[in-house]
C-alpha cells in the first residue's frame, strides 16, 4: 500500500456543504461546517451569516468572542455597520448588559448618524432597558422576599436557615451586609451557617468590621484580617497532620477524622486556633479517640478531651436540627 494521503484544509468544501445544510434548515451543522470555513479564512461576506447563526443555535458567548476576535477594538471602531449591531445583539442575548449599554453609548456618541442606524439604536437600547427594568423588579422581590423570611429565621430548621444565607448571594454588597451582621448577631442562626455568612462576606472582599454574637458573646470580626476557613494555617496543618501521620496507616480513618476536624473547625470559626492552640496535639488526642489508646505523654490531654467532646455533642446535636 501507498503512503497516506493527507488532504489539506478545504475550505470551499466547508463553505459549501454549510450553506447546503443552511438551505435545508439544519442550523447546527451549518454553525459547525461555516465556523470550520472561517477558521480557515475569514471573509466579510460570511462572517454575518455565521455569528447569526450562533446567535440561532442560542450560542451568544461564542458569537461575542468571535466578534471581539475578528474585529479587536471594536469600541473604537470609526464606522458603524451591520457587525456592531450583531455584536450589541449578541450582548444582550449573552445577558451582558452592562457592556451592551457600554457599546449602545459608544455609538451613539459618534453622531452622524443616518436615521435607520439611529432608529435601530434606539431600538437595540430599548431592548436593553426593559431587560434592565425586568431584572431590578426581579431583584427588588428577592429583597423584600428575603428581609420577610429573616423576621422569623430563629425558629427554623437548619436546612431552611441554610436556603436562606444561600439567597443572600443575590443581594448588593451594602443590603448583603445590613443581613449579614443582624443574622451573626441573632443567636438562633446556627454556628455553622454563620461561617458560611462569614465566607459571603470575603468572597465579596468586603473588608471591614462586622458584629457577630459567638458562644452566647457578642465580638467584633475585622474582614480584613480573616482568612477563608480552608487557607487557614490551622486547617494546612492539621491536614498535613491526617495525610502523614494516619492516611498511609487506615485511608478510611483518615478521611472520617479529616471531616470531622472540618467539621470542629466550621463550629469555631473565625476563632479556631484560639480553642484549638497546639494542632498536632489535638489531631494526636483525636486519632487516640477513634483507636482506642492512652493519652499518656499528653499535658493537656483532659482539657483537649473536653473540647472535643463539646463540639462532638454540637455536631451529634446538628442532625437533630435538621428536621
Amino acid at each position: 500500500m501507498g503512503d497516506k494521503i493527507i488532504f489539506p484544509h478545504n475550505y470551499e468544501g466547508y463553505l459549501k456543504k454549510g450553506l447546503l445544510a443552511f438551505e435545508q434548515g439544519d442550523l447546527s451543522i451549518a454553525e459547525e461546517r461555516i465556523g470550520k470555513a472561517l477558521h480557515i479564512k475569514k471573509t466579510a461576506e460570511i462572517v454575518p451569516l455565521y455569528i447569526m447563526l450562533l446567535q440561532e443555535t442560542n450560542q451568544p458567548i461564542k458569537a461575542v468572542r468571535f466578534i471581539e476576535d475578528y474585529q479587536s477594538g471594536i469600541a473604537e471602531a470609526n464606522s458603524l455597520g451591520n457587525l456592531d449591531f450583531l455584536y450589541i445583539k449578541c450582548l444582550i442575548q449573552a445577558e451582558n448588559y452592562e457592556q451592551a449599554r457600554e457599546q449602545l453609548e459608544s455609538r451613539k456618541n459618534q453622531g452622524d448618524l443616518t436615521t435607520d442606524l439611529a432608529f435601530t439604536l434606539q431600538q437595540l437600547e430599548a431592548e436593553v432597558e426593559k431587560v434592565e427594568l425586568e431584572n431590578l423588579e426581579k431583584k427588588l422581590k428577592q429583597s423584600t422576599d428575603i428581609l420577610k423570611a429573616e423576621k422569623g429565621i430563629a425558629e427554623q430548621s437548619f436546612q431552611k436557615q441554610q436556603q436562606y444565607t444561600t439567597q443572600l448571594k443575590v443581594l448588593d454588597d451594602d443590603y448583603f451586609l445590613k443581613i449579614a451582621e443582624r443574622l451573626l448577631l441573632n443567636r438562633g442562626v446556627h454556628r455553622l451557617l454563620k461561617t458560611e455568612v462569614l465566607h459571603q462576606c470575603l468572597e465579596r472582599k468586603l473588608n471591614t468590621v462586622i458584629k457577630a454574637n459567638v458562644s452566647g458573646k457578642e465580638v467584633r470580626i475585622d474582614l480584613s484580617q480573616l482568612l477563608p476557613l480552608k487557607e487557614t494555617e490551622l486547617f494546612k496543618h492539621g491536614s498535613a497532620y491526617i495525610d502523614e501521620q494516619i492516611a498511609d496507616q487506615d485511608p478510611t480513618l483518615a478521611q472520617v477524622i479529616r471531616n470531622e476536624f472540618f467539621m470542629q473547625l466550621s463550629l469555631l470559626y473565625p476563632f479556631e486556633e484560639q480553642e484549638i492552640g497546639a494542632v498536632e496535639d489535638w489531631m494526636a488526642i483525636l486519632y487516640l479517640k477513634y483507636t482506642g489508646g492512652d493519652y499518656v505523654g499528653f499535658e493537656n490531654a483532659e482539657s483537649i478531651i473536653l473540647k472535643i467532646e463539646k463540639i462532638e455533642k454540637e455536631i451529634a446535636e446538628l442532625a437533630t436540627f435538621f428536621d
